[in-house]
């Protein structure tokens, strides 16, 4: 009979293929027997997302959280802005609101880091959402300064959409276009996680100032090629 260790074997393996829904199902079988290393929580969690469930993803990664965060604050932190980027994915903006600042909690005190632009970011797109443009243009400062700061490839593209989508919000169309596409085309860099990766798509495929028919087309190719390469399930429309 399979025990635990043979079922979190096949799920990592299948985790390290991009193969999200072989990994979630052994990790589902995993989980049936017993208690499992954060670490493999945490994967669980991702595979869920990545095979578009959500909701479970959401509740697996506050399971990680609450263990994290007796243990290692800086990676409670980290979760806590995932869970952030999680629930504004799905439309939820207060509940994302309170991941952001229970993150902003446990990094209070600290030296500046990483993890304050991917919080920025959030308080980018939350601006976005209600066509806040000074709100997300400082947000922008914010996070292009922690990439600059740590030298965080990610941060630097988030920085760069997020820029690109407040120029397209205060009509600066062109400044818009140049940004948006240096980032997206001819696909988002691989290096972005996933989660963040699907989250830049949503921003840019949906309505955002006067976006043209041509730049619209070749930013949902982009999407696509990323689709094929990832594996990943994603709903642009998840709200």
């Amino acid at each position: 009979m399979p025990t635990l260790i043979d079922f979190l074997s096949e799920a990592r393996s299948a985790y390290q293929r991009n193969d999200w829904h072989a990994s979630y199902a052994a990790f589902v079988r995993a989980d049936e027997l017993g208690a499992m290393p954060t670490d493999d929580l945490e994967a669980y969690s991702t595979a869920a997302w990545r095979i578009g469930r959500g909701s479970e993803a959401v509740r697996l990664a506050e399971r990680a959280y609450d263990r994290l965060v007796r243990t290692d604050p800086a990676g409670a932190a980290m979760k806590a802005a995932e869970l952030g980027l999680g629930w504004h994915a799905r439309g939820h903006e207060a509940v994302s609101r309170q991941w952001v600042d229970r993150a902003r909690g446990l990094l209070a005190g600290g030296p500046a880091g990483g993890i304050h632009g991917y919080l920025a970011y959030l308080d980018a797109v939350t601006a976005v959402a209600v066509g806040d443009s000074a709100g997300a243009t400082r947000a922008a400062a914010a996070l292009r300064d922690t990439a600059t700061g740590t030298a965080d490839a990610t941060l630097s593209v988030l920085a760069k959409v997020v820029e690109g989508v407040t120029a397209m919000l205060e009509s600066r169309v062109a400044e818009g276009y140049r940004l948006l596409d240096e980032a997206l085309l001819p696909m988002l860099d691989e290096q972005v996680p996933l989660e963040w990766a699907g989250d830049v798509y949503r921003l840019v495929l949906r309505p955002v100032g006067e976006v043209d028919a041509a730049h619209r087309a070749a930013w949902a190719e982009s999407l696509q090629r990323w689709v094929v390469v990832t594996h990943v399930v994603i709903d642009i429309d998840a709200r």
